[in-house]
């Protein structure tokens, strides 16, 4: 490897390394934060079946889901980060990097059935956010079944008349609370799972469709700019735009932004210079050198 690039590739690994710390410190803090001003904020509302308490649920609830957004997409950004890190690392000689080698979480505990509680980062930070989510809603929950039943009790009043209404809509609220929880995690897991494997797949597609096309052709080839678009998210317009710019420079400039190398590295480079996508993640996905489409 040239002194000079070696170099660059030690000067990105700090820049990654640091990035990865700051993201790392980001989502303690948040963890360390949301559970506490969660408890607060319950505690400061009152009476937990007073309608004036909706208003402060609902806020709560928009702003933890809110956090969670922000911190599943750091969640991409870290992936990311550990991913480049590694490369840099093979690509440095350095086969038993800390990122290279970053060792999988190998703890599991068996609850029931095929169900495992597995001991990892993101089983803690589910915890926390699935926990606060359903305090949240059992403070919407709550008052809403209060309301529905005085309705109800000022028309049936002998049916619905007991001793003590407070405890059962208090458990019956927990309980809707936490299942719109259970279900809602469910399916966001299903559909992450499902845009995982269409990405993986169009990815896949896009890449033996770039290995086919001469980068100088790729503006002309509309089913090429398709694929590249599907996969991307951007509109068919911008990625048609960019496969010209690099269909227009001359070969000595195009190596600036597209470095020589074996074919499935310039395929991946050309689609990952049109998705805004990792080439390494594009390459893998071609090679599935990560076992993806086994683990399927």
């Amino acid at each position: 490897m040239a002194e000079g690039r070696r170099e660059a590739l030690l000067r990105e690994y700090g820049e990654v390394s640091s990035n990865f710390r700051l993201l790392t410190d980001i989502r303690f803090k948040l963890l360390a934060l949301l559970p506490i001003a969660t408890a607060l904020a319950a505690v400061v509302k009152g009476d937990s079946l007073g309608v004036g308490s909706i208003p402060l649920s609902l806020f709560g609830l928009v702003v933890t889901i809110g956090l969670l957004t922000y911190n599943t997409r750091n969640d991409q950004l870290y992936d990311g980060l550990i991913g480049r890190a590694a490369s840099i690392e093979r690509s440095l000689g350095l086969q038993d990097g800390a990122f290279a080698n970053r060792p999988q979480a190998w703890l599991s505990i068996p609850l029931w059935g095929k169900q495992r509680w597995k001991v990892d980062h993101r089983t803690g930070i589910n915890v926390i956010y699935g926990a606060s989510i359903a305090l949240w809603l059992y403070g919407l929950v709550a008052p809403i079944l209060e309301l529905a039943r005085r309705t109800v009790l000022s028309v049936l009043p002998p049916l619905f008349n007991v001793a003590d209404p407070a405890v059962w809509i208090q458990c019956g609220a927990l309980v809707v609370a936490v299942l719109l929880t259970h279900v809602g995690a469910r399916v966001v897991r299903r559909h992450n799972k499902q845009r995982q494997e269409e990405l993986r797949a169009r990815a896949s597609a896009a890449m033996e469709y770039a290995l086919s096309v001469d980068t100088s052709h790729a503006a002309l080839d509309r089913d090429f700019i398709e694929l590249c678009s599907r996969l991307s998210g951007l509109k068919p317009e911008v990625v048609g735009a960019r496969a010209a710019f690099y269909a227009r420079v001359d070969e000595g400039s195009l190596n600036h932004y597209l470095q020589s190398g074996s074919r499935e590295l310039a395929a991946s480079l050309l689609v990952a210079q049109l998705t805004d996508l990792p080439p390494g993640w594009l390459f893998d996905c071609l090679t599935d050198r990560r076992g993806a489409r086994a683990a399927q």
